[in-house]
């Protein structure tokens, strides 16, 4: 049975027994009045409760899926975005690339055209001196040509007189125009590759030597060093990537040059700076080429 058919009935009863009751009773028939007006109260409060859950639970029921809906577009919205900040630095790393790629190559253009400026002004100063060489000599009058040969033989058969040598003028000399940079690194790269690692050195000090500044000076120095190694002379080859290390820090040669003199200290037998170089290489350099090298050259010490 229902709280409202409970109540109802309880105030039937109520009702029927107020009726019967005589007037002795009246006190307590008050009582009950108020008991009943507080039941019907209760009753209405009830009702309005109910109601006001009927009215809660159809909304919650609408929002419900209106809640899910925005869960889900925001999800949605965060993987979009998550995406686009994805792409956005992808794209920043391809920008990155190749505006490194882009200042190289503005470096090397710079030291090719300072070259071409040098060997222009080469050839423009031999070409004076070949067009200076070429250029008649000035008439001179026979009269004062005769006269002077006469001054000079009288000069010559004079006793107590010493001849005057007229001085020479010297041949110019033109320096060697400059090399080309890309050339000559490649002419020393060549004597690498074929295994000439004498011709080698001698070329890429070349190299160092008449473009400091180069962006491929590292690249020239880091060589020189696996031409030591190569001819199988590692204590100069210690020295010279101990070079690119110092002098070329904060490069892509620097982690090579860590590892490669590892190599080297390990056919020296010196298996403890081995050790340090390759640790440096995974404590500074985890994203190099040269890490994985490093790992494996530690567990090949350890066994």
């Amino acid at each position: 049975m229902s709280i409202r058919a409970l109540t109802t009935f309880f105030l039937s009863a109520l009702v029927i027994a107020t009726a019967a009751w005589p007037a002795w009773a009246a006190p307590q028939n008050r009582e009950h009045q108020q008991i009943f007006a507080d039941l019907r109260m209760l009753q209405e409060q009830t009702q309005q409760l109910r109601l006001a859950v009927a009215s809660l639970a159809e909304a919650l029921a609408k929002v419900g899926p209106s809640l899910d809906e925005q869960s889900e577009t925001t999800r949605k919205m965060f993987a979009d975005q998550g995406l686009v900040i994805g792409a956005l630095t992808d794209n920043a790393r391809i920008l990155r690339e190749k505006l490194d790629a882009t200042n190289v190559s503005l470096s090397k253009d710079s030291h090719e055209l300072e070259t071409m400026r040098q060997e222009l002004t080469a050839q423009r100063t031999l070409l004076t001196q070949i067009i200076t060489l070429l250029t008649p000599a000035p008439v001179v009058d026979p009269e004062a040509v005769a006269a002077g040969a006469a001054g000079a033989a009288g000069a010559i058969t004079e006793p107590g007189t010493v001849p005057v040598q007229q001085p020479t003028v010297p041949l110019p000399t033109v320096p060697p125009p400059p090399q080309n940079p890309q050339r000559a690194f490649d002419s020393a790269f060549g004597d690498y590759a074929r295994g000439d690692f004498d011709m080698a050195i001698t070329g890429f000090e070349y190299y160092i030597k008449i473009f400091p500044t180069s962006p491929d000076a590292a690249k020239a120095r880091f060589h020189i060093a696996e031409s030591y190694y190569g001819k199988g002379a590692f204590q100069e080859a210690v020295t010279a990537y101990a070079q690119v290390i110092t002098l070329h820090k904060g490069t892509d040669w620097e982690p090579q040059a860590l590892y490669k003199q590892g190599l080297a200290y390990e056919q020296l037998g010196q298996t403890a700076r081995a050790k340090a170089n390759w640790e440096l290489v995974k404590a500074s350099f985890p994203d190099s080429s040269a890490y994985m090298l490093a790992t494996q050259g530690l567990a090949r010490i350890k066994k």
